[in-house]
C-alpha cells in the first residue's frame, strides 16, 4: 500500500517579488525559503513565517472613503444619496456615530490631528471635531496686536492638511498656505505660502522638515527658525507620491531590518513604497523586489510592524 507523503511548499519567505519571473524564483531546499510571485491575504512575521491572515470583509453598496486615525479618534466618510457624512468609529471598530452631514458628495476629506482636535476640509467645507462633535473652523482673521499693513484671512477650503511648526498648512491647487503661528484660522495669504508648478498631492511633516509632493515631483522643505528661511529642495529623480497614500502616522523603523533612525513618513509612488526620513533623505524600500504599476492614488497603513499599501 502506498504511503502518502507531504512536502512543505513554503516554510519561510521574504515576501512578494514580481521583478523575477515566477518560474525563476529562487528556492532554498534546506530552509524552505522562497520568494512569492503573488500573495493574497497573507501575513509574514519577523521570522519570515507565512500564514493566512485572519479577518472578515463586509460587502456594502454604500461608498466609504477618507478613513483617518492618528493617535486620536478614527473617522471615515460615506457618500449618501445626496450628500456625504463624517462618522466616528466606535471603540469596538464595528459601531459608528454620525459627526457631520451635508458635505459635498464625492469629495475626498482631508483630516489633521492637532492635540485633541481633528480638523478637516474637502475643498468646499471645513470644520473641527472635538469629542465627536463638529464645529466651524475658527476664524481668527481679525488682527490683534501691533499695527501691521498685512491682510489676514480665515482658513481656505483646501485639499490636503498638515500641522507643522505651530502652523496649519493647507494646499489649494498648486499652492500651500501656512497659517500664522499657533493660529489655525489666521492666514497672511500674500506672505506665507509656497507656489509650485503642479497641484499638491501630499504633505507630511517629520522632525527635520516637511515632505511635499506635487503631481510632478517630490521634495522636502527643511526646518528653519522662521518662515522666510524655509527652503524647498526638489527630488527630481523620484516619482511623485500617489495621492492620499501617505500613512497618517509617522513610523519608527529603527528596530526593523531597515534600521532607519527617528520617525519617518511612509507613502507609495510609481517607484514603490517610499520612506521619507526625518533628515530629508528618501529611500524606496521595495525598489529591488517590487515593480509598481503606474497609479494615481493609494493608501498606506502600518500596524504591528507590518506595512500595508494599496494603489489604484
Amino acid at each position: 500500500m502506498a504511503v502518502a507523503k507531504f512536502y512543505p511548499i513554503i516554510a519561510k519567505t521574504l515576501g512578494v517579488n514580481n521583478r523575477v519571473l515566477p518560474s525563476r524564483l529562487a528556492y532554498d531546499i534546506e530552509t524552505g525559503e522562497v520568494d512569492l510571485a503573488e500573495a493574497v491575504n497573507c501575513d509574514i512575521d519577523d521570522s519570515r513565517q507565512i500564514t493566512r491572515r485572519l479577518g472578515s470583509s463586509q460587502i456594502s453598496s454604500v461608498i466609504s472613503h477618507s478613513a483617518f486615525c492618528n493617535k486620536g479618534d478614527c473617522f471615515f466618510v460615506q457618500d449618501r444619496t445626496s450628500d456625504a457624512a463624517i462618522y466616528r468609529l466606535g471603540d469596538d471598530f464595528i459601531s459608528y456615530a454620525g459627526v457631520r452631514s451635508g458635505l459635498t458628495k464625492g469629495n475626498r476629506v482631508a483630516f489633521c490631528q492637532v492635540g485633541d482636535k481633528t480638523y478637516y476640509t474637502n475643498q468646499v467645507q471645513t470644520g473641527v471635531i472635538t469629542d465627536g462633535v463638529s464645529a466651524a473652523w475658527p476664524d481668527q482673521s481679525a488682527h490683534v496686536g501691533a499695527a501691521t499693513t498685512r491682510e489676514f484671512y480665515p482658513a481656505p477650503a483646501g485639499k490636503h492638511l498638515e500641522y507643522w511648526m505651530g502652523r496649519m498648512w493647507i494646499s489649494v491647487g498648486s499652492v500651500i498656505y501656512a497659517s500664522e503661528p499657533f493660529a489655525v484660522g489666521k492666514y497672511a495669504m500674500a506672505r506665507c505660502f509656497f507656489q509650485f508648478g503642479a497641484n499638491v498631492v501630499m504633505m507630511k511633516a517629520v522632525e527635520g522638515g516637511m515632505w511635499v509632493s506635487t503631481a510632478e515631483e517630490i521634495g522636502f522643505i527643511s526646518r528653519a527658525d522662521d518662515f522666510k528661511s524655509l527652503q524647498w529642495v526638489g527630488k527630481d529623480s523620484r516619482k511623485p507620491a500617489h495621492e492620499w497614500s501617505v500613512c497618517h502616522e509617522l513610523v519608527d523603523l529603527s528596530k526593523t531590518a531597515l534600521q532607519i533612525p527617528g520617525e519617518s513618513a511612509v507613502w507609495s509612488s510609481d517607484d514603490g513604497v517610499c520612506v521619507g526620513k526625518e533628515n530629508g533623505q528618501l529611500e524606496v524600500i521595495t525598489e529591488e523586489r517590487l515593480l509598481y504599476p503606474a497609479s494615481a492614488e493609494g493608501a498606506t497603513v502600518v500596524s504591528d510592524g507590518k506595512l500595508f499599501n494599496s494603489i489604484w
